[in-house]
């Protein structure tokens, strides 16, 4: 009779714990569905992100550029990406910072009526030039539109192979 007893109270207990994880995870959906009618709700406050900006930038924190990198992607906000993104790729060699610079020049968007995507033979060797710096960095997001461009079975050229063809289009524009 004592074990049933202890089977019961295990059951009581079981019933009480799904009940309150039911209702927990019930209400936890109920925040999720929020819906955003601006997207400046989605924004950092200023002083935030500036102190991001400077962790990344002056100490070459990975982690705060990863944060508030991705906030300025979530809002468009491209033209302070580029020169932030540009900043840590040559100070602090950030992988990131360089594939956020691929995507940027390779992205298909317009902004304020401009094309973005680089076609022509310059901006696409820069382009390249920041993908494959991203992946021999060890960059993982890079491998996947590596393959993209050069296959998968085709060992890539290194970057500066196409830091060369900038070299060379400016030697030859004198």
């Amino acid at each position: 009779m004592v074990k049933r007893r202890e089977i019961k109270i295990l059951q009581l207990f079981t019933v009480i714990f799904c009940v309150f994880f039911l209702s927990c995870s019930h209400h936890v959906e109920k925040k999720l569905e929020a819906v955003i009618d601006d997207p400046k709700d989605l924004e950092l406050p200023r002083k935030v992100a500036d102190s991001l900006w400077r962790r990344a930038i002056n100490a070459g924190d990975f982690k705060a550029y990863n944060e508030v990198s991705n906030n300025y992607w979530l809002l468009l906000k491209m033209p302070e990406l580029y020169y932030y993104a540009q900043l840590m790729a040559n100070r602090h060699e950030c992988p990131e910072a360089y594939m956020d610079l691929y995507d940027m020049f390779s992205w298909e968007g317009t902004m304020n009526g401009i094309e973005l995507a680089g076609k022509d033979s310059i901006s696409r060797n820069q382009s390249l030039f920041y993908l494959l710096r991203a992946y021999e960095l060890g960059e993982e997001s890079a491998l996947s539109y590596v393959h993209k461009e050069f296959g998968h079975r085709v060992q890539p050229p290194k970057s500066i192979t196409y830091l060369k063809k900038i070299q060379k289009f400016y030697e030859e524009k004198k």
